[in-house]
């Protein structure tokens, strides 16, 4: 089994329940925070798959790439990732 996991870039930001709290009136309600998902993971049976769903993954969103300069193998390279999992 592998993984292939993808950074995003220019994801939009959505609401997400993150609990629930009391109100002013004590009565419980749902709290939501904007969150944003710019990482994405992905389980595949082959390696083979795992480029198939990137290349999917390029078609609807756009890649980060590298900008630290002071790590130079990862500078100006789309950023994901295919492990080996058991």
């Amino acid at each position: 089994m592998w993984r292939l996991t993808v950074h995003l870039e220019n994801v939009k930001k959505v609401d997400a329940v993150v609990g629930r709290k009391k109100n002013d009136k004590g009565k419980m309600v749902n709290e939501t925070k904007r969150k944003i998902y710019n990482t994405k993971s992905f389980y595949c049976k082959t390696k083979e798959d795992c480029m198939k769903k990137l290349n999917d993954v390029r078609s609807q969103y756009t890649i980060a790439k590298g900008k630290n300069g002071q790590k130079m193998h990862k500078y100006d390279k789309e950023l994901f990732n295919i492990s080996f999992v058991n």
